[in-house]
């Protein structure tokens, strides 16, 4: 299992596991807040250079908005799938009059992931795959590894799941567990294992 590191700023997690080189960051979050998150950094013993990759599990910018600040600052490449990339506009709109926010640039060194991404995620040093797995946001993904952990960003339990978006709430969940780990890390609250999710499925 990768040593695993989590670093939580305005209520978010972010976490940062062990890859070939360095350290692969999951979500990044508000533009602007470089400077804490490096100070947060420091407190783990650990620079800014020591991230390697960078990815978000959707667009939204508590998730978002520091991303390309990272990539500048470390050095770092994106890990990004296909069909996150016509979001990004939208993060960018949002920030529009709120300022502060480098817009991501999908460079020609980045990993754009497609459907089938096992080989890209082990030419970092990674075992496992990113999944598409919408309900939050049409884009959400979550990065499921083979050592038991899955980083499911802000996809809803299923008990939270309104009548319109509940089916795919369900076959995102359904994904997942057919990868079969062990723990889940959600951006917004503690991890927890996955039979809780698997006895919410059985309930519905």
């Amino acid at each position: 299992m990768p040593n695993l590191v989590t670093i939580t700023l305005t209520s978010t997690h972010y976490y940062l596991i062990d890859c070939l080189g360095g350290k692969l960051m999951v979500d990044t979050g508000w533009a602007g807040s470089l400077n804490r998150f490096a100070g947060e950094l420091k407190r783990y013993k650990i620079s800014l250079s020591e991230i390697r990759y960078v990815m978000i599990t959707h667009h939204h910018p508590d998730h978002a908005g520091l991303t390309q600040e990272i990539k500048d600052a470390s050095g770092a490449k994106l890990l990004i799938h296909e069909k996150q990339i016509p979001y990004l506009p939208y993060l960018a709109r949002f920030y529009q009059e709120r300022g502060g926010y480098v817009p991501i640039r999908v460079e020609q060194d980045d990993l754009v992931l497609g459907l089938s991404n096992r080989e890209a995620l082990r030419s970092i040093g990674l075992q496992g795959e990113v999944l598409e797995t919408p309900g939050h946001s049409a884009d959400s993904v979550s990065l499921v590894l083979d050592d038991s952990m899955a980083f499911t960003g802000d996809l809803p339990p299923p008990f939270m799941a309104s009548e319109e978006n509940a089916a795919v709430i369900r076959d995102s969940w359904k994904k997942i567990l057919e990868r079969k780990p062990q723990t889940i890390y959600p951006a917004h609250a503690d991890p927890f294992p996955t039979d809780q999710v698997a006895k919410m499925l059985q309930g519905i």
